[in-house]
């Protein structure tokens, strides 16, 4: 009993370590995005382009080892919903949101998803909201919420329409744990890593139909395969396997809140950015919020 109970936890302390993983990967999109805008890309463009290229890199993958086959015809309602909601309504609200607010309290708002796993995985799948859970949450909000500069008022003025915009792509953005749960009943991460991002493109296509994209100057080429592979291929991947290792949906979306501290810190390193004190205290909040699942899921194993 002892031995299955030290496997489960290794288990979910890996899954972790996956989650971790694809949150750091994730925090590398603003870097690429930042370069592809300096040469001429905007946003829908550059997000268009990261989801052909990924949907392009999976489709030839699950052709290669023959898993598209084991995809069902009853399955394609819910992967072409998950697709939709998850991935295009992240983008599609995010990007209004920051329209209509700063891109502070719009990264604030992004990062309210958490909580929503939390809440939804509550009601659907009847998860507890332990100590550890609230603390981390707690932890990695007030991180967050520093890291982004929302103690400066001139960067969180806000109005109704682009605060009803952020809280609909936090909602989306926690979809992708909450119906990855479902999804991992049906496949595996990896599979439903790349069904996701493929049923994204109906989506794109009504929204920036690849006609309508300019051949690229040869210098974004490698920005776009970057945002494809290490920013969307990579991550999701990483995330939707430590999700199916039986970890906590409410705590492996906490732990991906790791994503805009390495955000940050890669702007500083690369892009030059500086940081404020209440944004590297920001930093170590986070951490700590994030170490937490980590820690609790070590102590199981060692008891």
């Amino acid at each position: 009993m002892n031995q299955r109970k030290k496997t489960s936890s290794n288990q979910k302390y890996k899954g972790f370590l996956l989650v971790m993983m694809g949150a750091s990967l994730w925090g590398t999109l603003p870097i690429f995005s930042n370069f592809s805008y300096q040469l001429g890309s905007d946003a829908m463009t550059s997000a268009a382009m990261r989801c052909y290229l990924a949907a392009a890199v999976f489709f030839v993958w699950m052709l290669a080892n023959g898993s598209l086959k084991t995809l069902k015809a009853r399955e394609l309602p819910f992967y072409l919903m998950y697709g939709i909601v998850s991935g295009g309504g992240t983008f599609i609200f995010y990007m209004m949101a920051i329209e209509q607010l700063s891109t502070a309290m719009a990264a604030i708002l992004l990062y309210t998803g958490p909580a929503f796993v939390i809440i939804f995985s509550r009601i659907l799948y009847k998860e507890p909201i332990t100590k550890a859970k609230f603390a981390a949450l707690c932890c990695t909000f007030l991180g967050s919420l520093l890291v982004v500069r929302g103690y400066d008022l001139a960067s969180v003025s806000a109005n109704g329409k682009g605060l009803c915009f952020g809280i609909l792509s936090g909602i989306s953005y926690s979809m992708t744990t909450v119906m990855g749960r479902k999804a991992n009943q049906l496949h595996d991460g990896q599979m439903n890593a790349g069904l996701m991002t493929l049923f994204v493109i109906p989506l794109f296509l009504i929204l920036k139909p690849v006609w309508s994209i300019q051949i690229p100057v040869s210098g974004l080429w490698p920005l776009y395969l970057a945002l494809a592979l290490l920013g969307t291929v990579l991550p999701y991947t990483f995330y939707l396997k430590g999700l199916n290792m039986g970890i906590d949906g409410g705590m492996a979306s906490i732990t991906a809140t790791l994503e805009p501290v390495v955000g940050t810190v890669l702007s500083v390193l690369i892009l030059h950015d500086t940081l404020e004190w209440p944004q590297i205290f920001g930093v170590a909040i986070v951490i700590v919020g994030v170490s937490i699942p980590v820690l609790s899921t070590r102590k199981m194993k060692e008891s």
